[in-house]
């Protein structure tokens, strides 16, 4: 037999179907009111795993980006220096050769020693260049200056820095060097380019001049040979890290993206939404006065 609801019953069912409406609106209202999708955990719990993984993963990239714009930085200045410096003993090479022409005089040699001697200072401090008061070819040592010469011009240069080439974190598993260590050779056997030049003043003064431009001549291209491979090893450092800054860039976009899919309102989509749950409640409010409404057959005996 069809069981009809009582009136009490169907006032019930209709005051939980108002309390519902009522909720669904709130939230909407709130969503809308926020502009976000998710405000606290129970809005989307699983919207929550995801925000909280995307928006772990930009925290990472944005920080792996800011480690790559640090280390271009680096790879720049070592690049530039680098290249600086292979000019410089070009041009100390250069001044060698004028030891062998016809006619040189102690005079003229001696102003040639002072020219290159000059030009060892202007590398030395090439040599020294720095980022944030630590010497770039320094390693990790943390050292104000890569390279010390004590005794002052002509007199032997030693490196006070180490072997550890300083790198940063470009991805979660990739880290590239920013720049190189000792690309000076001092801590070689051959004592590398300064040692090199200090010798070649040294044979100048004492008027050794076929030693100039014999086994010296052929020290110092060694060494700017040597010199020249640090200056490409930096630049390829300086162009990893340009690469991947584009890369990184690219990731941080994306993710970018993805984080404000997950939080981000569709409002066209929402306020949709909420104009059909509000015409919803707005019926269920017609029917349940309907229903509340006293009738005088309630009173008749």
């Amino acid at each position: 037999m069809l069981q009809i609801p009582s009136e009490l019953a169907l006032s019930s069912a209709m005051a939980n179907s108002l309390t519902n409406y009522q909720t669904q609106l709130n939230q909407l209202e709130t969503t809308l009111a926020q502009g976000q999708n998710i405000s606290q955990p129970s809005d989307n719990p699983s919207g929550v795993v995801a925000l909280g993984n995307a928006t772990a993963s930009l925290s990472a990239y944005q920080q792996f980006a800011s480690n790559i714009k640090t280390g271009e930085t680096v790879a720049s200045l070592a690049n530039s220096s680098l290249n600086q410096a292979v000019n410089l003993v070009q041009q100390i090479r250069s001044a060698m050769l004028q030891v062998g022409a016809p006619g040189v005089t102690a005079s003229s040699a001696a102003g040639i020693a002072s020219q290159i001697s000059g030009l060892e200072q202007s590398l030395l401090g090439v040599a020294n260049t720095s980022y944030m008061g630590n010497a770039i070819f320094a390693g990790t040592s943390g050292a104000a200056v890569a390279y010390s010469q004590p005794g002052g011009a002509g007199t032997a240069v030693s490196y006070t820095g180490n072997s550890t080439a300083t790198q940063v974190a470009a991805t979660p598993s990739l880290s590239i060097a920013t720049s190189v260590t000792d690309p000076f050779g001092a801590t070689s056997t051959s004592g590398g380019v300064f040692a090199a030049i200090n010798q070649v003043i040294s044979d100048i003064s004492s008027g050794n001049y076929s030693a100039v431009t014999g086994t010296d001549l052929a020290t110092i291209t060694t060494a700017l040979g040597n010199l020249t491979d640090q200056s490409a090893t930096a630049g390829v450092h300086y162009s990893q890290l340009k690469g991947m800054s584009t890369q990184v860039a690219a990731a941080v976009t994306s993710i970018t993206g993805q984080v404000a899919s997950i939080q981000n309102l569709d409002y066209a989509s929402l306020t949709t939404q909420y104009q059909q749950q509000l015409n919803n409640y707005q019926v269920a409010l017609f029917a349940a006065s309907k229903v509340a409404q006293p009738s005088l057959a309630s009173y008749l005996p």
